[in-house]
C-alpha cells in the first residue's frame, strides 16, 4: 500500500479544485448568451475565401508604412516567419512580405527543415516584414480553431488578405481578415509540402 505524504495530498487538492475552478469558468452556450455559442466555432465563415484578388493589394512592408489603425488594407505576403506560423486553437497567423526569401526560394532548403522560419533571414528585417492576420467571430473574438490542422491554409502559401487593420502599437501590424484570396499559380505551390 502505498502512503502519500500530507505535501502530496495539499498539491492534489490544489490541483482539483484549480480544475474545477477552470471548468466552471467558461459560461455555458446558450440563446441568452451568444458569445459563448460562438466561442466554440469551428469552422470559417462561408465568405472569408474569395476567388479574385483583393483590388491594390500591396506587400507588407509597404502596407506597415502606409496604413494606420483601423483603415481597410490589402496585404500581401506568405504565411510564415517563424517555427509555428499559426497559433494553436486560435485563427491567427503570420504572413512574410515577398522580399524576404525562405530556404526554399534560396536554393538552401536541404539544411533547413522549416522553410516558413526564415532562418536565413535577419531577424531585425524579418520583423520588419510580417503581419498577423487573424479570423474573427461576428463579436471580434478570433475563432477558436487550429487552421494548422485544419487544412485551408499551409505555411509559405502565397495570399492577400483584405480586412481592418486593428493594431500597430508596439511594432505590430494585426489585420481582422474579412477576405483571403490564395494566390493563383503560385510558383513555390508545387514545393510546399
Amino acid at each position: 500500500m502505498q502512503h502519500f505524504s500530507s505535501k502530496h495530498i495539499v498539491a492534489i487538492v490544489a490541483i482539483t479544485i484549480f480544475s474545477f475552478t477552470v471548468a466552471c469558468d467558461k459560461a455555458a452556450p446558450n440563446a441568452a448568451n451568444p458569445v459563448a455559442q460562438n466561442a466554440g466555432s469551428t469552422a470559417l465563415p462561408a465568405n472569408l475565401l474569395v476567388t479574385e484578388q483583393p483590388t491594390g493589394a500591396m506587400g507588407v512592408i509597404e502596407a506597415r508604412t502606409a496604413a494606420k489603425t483601423g483603415d481597410r488594407v490589402a496585404v500581401i505576403g506568405r504565411i510564415g516567419g517563424s517555427r509555428a506560423p499559426f497559433v494553436s486553437s486560435r485563427a491567427i497567423f503570420t504572413i512574410v512580405d515577398q522580399s524576404m526569401k525562405s530556404c526554399i526560394e534560396t536554393g538552401e532548403e536541404e539544411h533547413c527543415p522549416r522553410p516558413w522560419d526564415y532562418c536565413c533571414e535577419d531577424k531585425k528585417e524579418l520583423a520588419k516584414s510580417m503581419a498577423s492576420i487573424e479570423i474573427s467571430d461576428a463579436n471580434g473574438k478570433p475563432l477558436a480553431l487550429a487552421l494548422e490542422t485544419e487544412g485551408t491554409f499551409r505555411p509559405l502559401m502565397l495570399i492577400a488578405v483584405e480586412g481592418t487593420l486593428q493594431s500597430t502599437e508596439g511594432g505590430s501590424f494585426v489585420v481582422r481578415a474579412e477576405h483571403v484570396y490564395k494566390v493563383a499559380n503560385d510558383p513555390l505551390a508545387s514545393k510546399i509540402k
